[in-house]
């Protein structure tokens, strides 16, 4: 048996137990009288000899019942509780969280979170009823979750299964996500109703999940026990993201993005290293806020020149309680060179302006020539080898079909639905400038128009999704719009029909519309590291003849290789993934970088509550788990007790 609420029991008969004694030896001064005879006051008189301070006590049946008395109101004020057996027929679901957080070292006697949650699902189990009639429906089911849930063991009544799956769940550094694990239980409450068996879900977990499908899913008929596991002021500093990007005017210069998250309430002073290839560059001091409402974040920045491939590592000298998030790792892979196909006639303007940016491949070809080569799939790079194009430059043709990469095009537009050229209107102007355009864009980074003057430069029509870049006098000059992951940009007007070569706005256009395009888009032009995180699969290339591909790691990962490319399973854990043969992939996939970058994670403060549907909230117990309270049986006997002890004070006040 074990108590809930030991300390105040404790403190309560600190007070409660010798003000009881003290009533049979400090009692009030009773006033003298004087009487003819004491020969019917022999009792009273042995009371107020009693009563004198200090004497010894007497052995009194009164005093005992009263002691058991309040003993046994005691008891129930510190909750009693007794291991529970459960009920025959009980069917009961052990839910074990072994996401990153829960490789938090907070418990009493060392070890991590899921070791103690091992602990204790090994404990419920042994209340577990011994195997019955074999019925697949009952006993106990081991679930696990983390980024992904899986049943590691089905409904059994054999508790040595049930042990062994316990036992062989293995720690992740993945993120703990709560809705695929309810998703697989989900069936069985709904199959449970109000006339089946119980159905118990015990969740061991600390509470740090993310929600996103928790919500819509309930479990009716089920039980549900939330057993918390760590503490909640748990101190930890942690990377929660972590990036490099080359620059657009030096792709030799690469900086280094890194974000710390602290979830203490104090600031924390660390050191953070950058090293590439396993040494040391540089180190600085970073001073990180503490956590109020939420937690406390701050961000540094390295610089360096590094226009080849490395490994990069950032990583701080704070000991906490959470070694996965120490360190971020990226896979920076070399300056890039575009590969870039003209479709003209012949332009020497804009053949110039490719050729200064200075791309890696820069083919002309005519138009009847473009279909073909497009026909053919020659656009994308092959697994003959054959190397394919980042961006296709059309000068004055529009293409019979939407090019599979992303484009430019000159006086002409590709042939998406509502996106097109019409020429100028008779009677307009026929020089016109540009009225406005948008200069936060990264194709219209430092571009200016002003003195821009366009003969005749026609109107662009673009469909809803479309974005605007330039409007003239008639309507929209420059338009972007995105189809199938690409990006494909529009030009009004002839560049030969302007004066716009000749300023020096043409080539700083011409180098944001190669970088921006050539590289997939806006959102990734400059990006130069290539990373994943703990819980994701990652597609790698292979080289033409194999078979499969393996890498070695914190974990051993293997993958059949299937045209060109495998797909690996979810990285179980964070580190550097190394190709078992570096030949058989291209670079940079013989080396993979593995983080865990997750704010939620990394925020070690177990949760006070856990959501499960329809905004159900089970709040953290004290050791709930298969533990009943039984303070209701003493309280029964203390209302016993209570009457005996009434009758033996009423007979014992009779003369």
């Amino acid at each position: 048996m074990s108590f809930l609420n030991p300390i105040t029991a404790l403190i309560a008969a600190g007070v409660a137990v010798p003000l009881l004694v003290s009533l049979y030896f400090l009692k009030l001064r009773r006033k003298p009288m004087a009487v003819p005879s004491t020969l019917l006051w022999k009792k009273s008189v042995q009371d107020l000899e009693v009563n004198a301070p200090f004497q010894r006590i007497r052995n009194s049946l009164l005093l005992w019942l009263q002691l058991l008395l309040l003993a046994l109101l005691l008891i129930v004020m510190a909750r009693p509780t007794q291991r529970a057996e459960v009920s025959p027929g009980e069917r009961v679901v052990i839910v074990i969280d072994h996401s990153a957080s829960m490789n938090t070292q907070d418990v009493d006697g060392g070890g991590t979170r899921l070791d103690e949650a091992k602990r204790r699902a090994l404990e419920l189990i042994d209340t577990l009823d011994a195997p019955g009639s074999g019925n697949e429906t009952s006993g106990g089911m081991i679930i696990s979750f983390a980024e992904r849930a899986a049943v590691v063991q089905a409904f059994t009544g054999d508790r040595g299964l049930l042990r062994s799956a316990v036992r062989a769940i293995e720690p992740t550094d993945q993120r703990s996500r709560l809705g695929p694990a309810l998703g697989l239980i989900e069936p069985f409450a709904s199959a449970a109703g109000d006339d089946a068996a119980g159905l118990t879900v015990y969740v061991l977990s600390d509470g740090r999940v993310h929600r996103e499908g928790a919500e819509a899913l309930g479990l009716p008929g089920a039980e549900v026990a939330f057993e918390r596991i760590g503490g909640t002021d748990t101190a930890n500093l942690g990377f929660v993201a972590a990036s490099a990007r080359r620059g657009y005017d030096d792709p030799s210069r690469l900086s280094v993005f890194a974000r710390l998250s602290n979830s203490s309430a104090a600031a924390v002073n660390a050191n953070v290293t950058l090293a590439v290839d396993g040494q040391v560059v540089r180190t600085r001091a970073v001073t990180v806020r503490g956590a109020e409402d939420g937690v406390g974040e701050a961000a540094v920045t390295f610089d360096l020149q590094l226009s080849g491939g490395a490994t990069v590592e950032v990583f701080h000298d704070r000991a906490d309680a959470l070694p996965a998030d120490d360190r971020a790792r990226l896979r920076v892979v070399p300056a890039r060179r575009l590969h870039v196909l003209l479709v003209t006639e012949g332009n020497r303007y804009l053949r110039g302006a490719i050729r200064a940016v200075d791309p890696e491949r820069l083919e002309v070809v005519a138009p009847s020539e473009y279909e073909a080569l497009a026909a053919s799939g020659g656009l994308v790079s092959g697994g003959d080898g054959s190397a394919g194009y980042d961006l296709v430059v059309f000068d004055r043709y529009a293409p019979a079909a939407v090019p599979v990469v992303s484009s430019l095009s000159f006086g002409a537009a590709v042939p998406i639905a509502g996106f097109g050229m019409r020429p100028s209107a008779e009677g307009s102007p026929t020089m016109q400038a540009v009225l406005t355009w948008t200069r936060d864009h990264p194709l219209m980074r430092y571009v200016v128009l002003d003195d821009v003057t366009l003969r005749r430069p026609g109107r662009l029509t673009v469909p809803p999704a479309a974005r605007v870049l330039a409007v003239g006098l008639a309507g929209p000059l420059i338009a972007e719009v995105r189809r199938d992951g690409r990006t494909h940009a529009a030009v009004s007007f002839d560049v030969l029909d302007s004066r716009w070569p000749h300023h020096w706005s043409f080539q700083v256009f011409m180098v944001n519309a190669l970088e921006v395009l050539g590289l997939g888009g806006s959102a990734d032009a400059g990006t130069a590291a290539v990373a994943f995180t703990a819980g994701r699969s990652a597609t790698v290339g292979v080289v033409a003849g194999v078979e499969t591909v393996g890498y070695s790691g914190p974990v051993r990962l293997s993958a059949t290789a299937r045209r060109g490319s495998a797909s690996l399973p979810a990285f179980p854990r964070a580190g550097f993934y190394d190709a078992a043969d570096p030949g058989a992939v291209r670079p940079p996939d013989d080396r993979l970088a593995v983080n865990l970058l997750d704010p939620l994670e990394s925020d070690v403060r177990a949760a006070g509550e856990l959501q499960v549907g329809g905004g159900v909230t089970t709040p953290a117990a004290a050791s709930s788990l298969v533990r009943r309270e039984v303070w209701a049986w003493f309280a029964w006997a203390a209302l016993a007790l209570l009457g005996v002890e009434w009758f033996v004070y009423t007979r014992r006040m009779r003369v």
